[in-house]
């Protein structure tokens, strides 16, 4: 057997669409609905066209006592005491309700009195109810029969004409052959069942409308999705029901996240290979000296140490874009006399002087690869245009800490000092380089909620000024 065939009900019922869950659930309780005002229509119909059949009966009944007198002269009569008459208005004959009709009258003991019609016991209930037992005066009996096919229905009330003895009963009996009920209600109910179906297509019609026109911005969403997938648009841009906006909005904050993602790993890459540049030029920059191999060694170990840590905070920034909040105060000075180090020995065909002038245990509350990341592009980038100066100062400023760097290069053009923190933009393409130094300076600074100022230096070249608040 097949294992699907196995699956219980419930798991049937999970049905993936919205619309399919709706258009089923709608129907389902339409015809439910519908079914239930038909049964109760009906069953309402028939028992008030019952009601009004019994109630037409009682009246013949009465009609019936007050058409046939009592003949009080021939009581112990055993033969037909009543004149033999046609059943009251039974004369019209187009009249199909009174037609219908047969009556006779009995004694206790089911003896015929008098009848309507000859053939009046062909008619007659299979058990008189009332000619046995102890019979009630005015008491009505209803009961429903079948004769050749025919259904009927009788009613029969006992009077007793001398209440004083309780002898001599009369027991009028009526009886309506119930094809005409029977029909009538038929008909109503094919009626009733016609327009009940044609309602529900209606209904179903227009709820299956309504659907569409309601789902329509869901519908919406899913191509916008395709597009989004497919390259053709960036964001979701329609407008939407107000049920719908949370939803857009955070698919496209989840879109939005996702891309800044990808650049954020793009850009970690990038710089990366950037600040590695430094560390390898070091090891490639070495000259071993057989009189000194320690120097040579320990050179070689500390650039090594310095890659290592290198990936490791390009790792972590990659996975970060805020500074933790457990940030302690980081000692500038040691940082910047390794950088210094470092630069002097990638750039030793410089022969560069640096003039340093830091305020004694000046310290900022920053990550250390965060700060050696900007001090170290911004010296590297001094380095490469400088002739053979750099001045760096490192102060503070009331409430802000201020990091000045210039060099005595040809500097750049002012309509470049806004471009060039942008990644790949360089001030000269014919030197050497990626365009990354200056745009990672600019974020890590961005994520300390710093600033980065480029302007001219006094010595011609070019002067940057980093400032964070403590």
């Amino acid at each position: 057997m097949n294992t699907k065939d196995q699956q219980p009900l419930s798991s049937y019922l999970k049905m993936t669409s919205i619309n399919s869950r709706i258009i089923i659930g709608a129907i389902s309780i339409v015809t439910s609905f519908m079914l239930l005002i038909g049964i109760t229509l009906s069953n309402t119909f028939y028992h008030s066209a019952y009601s009004a059949l019994e109630d037409s009966l009682t009246g013949q009944v009465y009609l019936l006592m007050a058409d046939r007198e009592f003949i009080p002269t021939n009581l112990n009569s055993n033969s037909q005491l009543l004149i033999n008459r046609p059943l009251p208005n039974s004369k019209e004959t187009n009249n199909n309700t009174y037609s219908q009709l047969s009556g006779y009258i009995t004694q206790a003991n089911g003896t015929i009195l008098w009848q309507s019609t000859p053939d009046i016991e062909q008619k007659l209930p299979p058990v008189h109810p009332l000619s046995k037992g102890k019979i009630q005066h005015g008491k009505k009996v209803f009961q429903q029969y079948e004769v050749n096919g025919k259904t009927y229905i009788s009613l029969s009330i006992a009077i007793f004409w001398d209440l004083t003895s309780e002898k001599f009963p009369l027991i009028y009996h009526i009886s309506n052959d119930l094809s005409q009920l029977n029909k009538k209600v038929a008909n109503y109910q094919y009626s009733l069942w016609t327009n009940l179906i044609i309602m529900s297509l209606i209904l179903f019609i227009t709820l299956f409308l309504i659907l569409r026109w309601g789902l329509k911005p869901l519908r919406e969403v899913e191509q916008e999705i395709k597009s989004v997938e497919q390259g053709d648009q960036e964001l979701l841009k329609n407008a939407y029901p107000d049920e719908l906006i949370p939803l857009t909005h955070n698919i496209n904050q989840l879109i939005q996240y996702e891309r800044q993602q990808q650049l954020r790993y793009r850009n970690a890459l990038a710089d990366l290979a950037h600040s590695l540049k430094t560390p390898l030029a070091i090891i490639r920059g070495q000259i071993y000296n057989p009189k000194q191999p320690d120097a040579y060694i320990n050179s070689i170990n500390d650039a090594v140490a310095r890659m290592n840590s290198i990936v490791e905070y390009q790792l972590q920034r990659a996975s970060s874009n805020s500074p933790s909040p457990h940030i302690q105060f980081l000692q500038l000075t040691p940082i910047v006399h390794i950088l210094i180090d470092s630069m002097k020995k990638n750039y030793r065909d410089k022969n560069i002087h640096f003039e340093l002038y830091l305020e004694p245990d000046i310290q900022l509350k920053i990550d250390e690869g965060d700060f050696m990341e900007i001090l170290g592009n911004v010296l590297d980038n001094a380095c490469k245009w400088c002739n053979d100066k750099i001045n760096l100062t490192i102060k503070t400023n009331k409430d802000t800490l201020l990091i000045d760097i210039t060099d005595n290069g040809p500097g750049i053009a002012r309509d470049m000092m806004d471009q060039i923190t942008q990644r790949g933009v360089r001030a000269d393409e014919l030197t050497p380089g990626h365009g990354v130094g200056l745009a990672i300076v600019q974020d890590i600074v961005n994520v300390y909620e710093g600033s980065i100022k480029f302007s001219d230096a006094e010595t011609g070249g070019l002067k940057i000024t980093i400032s964070f608040a403590l």
